[in-house]
């Protein structure tokens, strides 16, 4: 919340109120999925920015990342730098799960959206998205103290309409529509830049941080693995029977599992299902029967009747 406070600042926004709210967040450890979108938006409305995350990225040092660019700096090469980036991003945030790839002839770190993050709004996810992709450049920039540009870009999104900014800030092949987002480096700039350890530095900082994130909240394994279960499988709706095979398990033994953990795979599904069903028709750029189809629903009536069940009013009053 800081950072956004920040970056309101710096470019001529007097919040009383997103002041006030500031403060009282920098007491939490966690901030939650919604508040994250409501500064988002409301930044974003009042600057008329509809690319905000290039543009936080880009003009301000994200305070939110200083534990992790410190040991990034401290790693004894590039690829290492970014395997503890990976390990350790749940201090930035839970929203993007990373992880670092390799091939012949590029180094790449991917990105794989949270089931609980994955069922917001597109706008919001793709502004998380940004800002993190340019801290990924920086952080090449930083380590190498070259001025390194990506190879590609790849975005689980569609194509916005205005992409001139990802050229300006990235100069590089952009790619819509992917399997997952993932920014593609040249592999000589991992192989060639190297430092010199401080001896028992690092590890003074992965014990600091491991020692904030005990302080996050997490989700239950198995729950967040049912959840990303059922979003894979979209527009399809699947059932237990599906879900359990999916993660190696009986059908009884994962209905059991659920139970003790005071759920059911029924209770999950609606829950992501009811979530979604929102998203879109926040988004208003869907028709009822097309939101019926990507939930995986047979016919637009029996979608009406899933979501007045939840909600007491129908999709097109919400």
């Amino acid at each position: 919340m800081i950072d956004f406070l920040d970056y309101a600042k710096l470019n001529g926004l007097n919040i009383p109120q997103l002041v006030e709210e500031t403060e009282l967040y920098q007491k939490e450890k966690f901030i939650n999925y919604e508040t994250t979108i409501k500064y988002l938006n409301y930044i974003g409305q009042e600057l008329n920015d509809e690319q905000l995350g290039l543009h936080i990225g880009e003009q301000i040092s994200l305070k939110v990342t200083t534990y992790v660019d410190q040991i990034m700096q401290h790693s004894l090469s590039l690829e290492d730098a970014f395997e503890n980036a990976a390990e350790y991003s749940k201090m930035i945030s839970d929203a993007l799960q990373t992880s670092l790839h390799k091939s012949e002839k590029n180094y790449s770190v991917r990105f794989t959206e949270n089931p609980n993050w994955k069922v917001f709004p597109t706008k919001a996810k793709r502004q998380i998205l940004d800002i993190t992709l340019l801290s990924c450049l920086k952080s090449v920039v930083a380590y190498t103290q070259r001025n390194y540009y990506p190879v590609k870009l790849h975005f689980e999104t569609p194509k916005p309409k205005n992409i001139n900014e990802y050229y300006r800030l990235f100069n590089c092949s952009l790619l819509f529509n992917q399997p997952q987002s993932e920014i593609f480096f040249e592999k000589q700039i991992f192989n060639q830049r190297t430092k010199q350890p401080k001896f028992g530095l690092l590890q003074s900082l992965k014990d600091k941080i491991e020692g904030e994130m005990k302080h996050l909240k997490t989700e239950n394994k198995l729950i967040y693995d049912v959840k990303k279960c059922i979003l894979s499988h979209k527009p399809e709706r699947i059932n237990l029977k599906v879900a359990a095979s999916s993660l190696h398990l009986s059908p009884r033994t994962l209905q059991r599992k659920l139970k003790e953990l005071n759920t059911s795979f029924k209770a999950i599904e609606y829950e992501l299902q009811l979530r979604l069903s929102k998203t879109y028709l926040e988004e208003g750029q869907k028709s009822i029967d097309e939101i019926s189809y990507l939930l995986g629903f047979s016919e637009s009536s029996s979608f009406i009747r899933f979501f007045k069940s939840l909600t007491g009013t129908t999709p097109m009053k919400y």
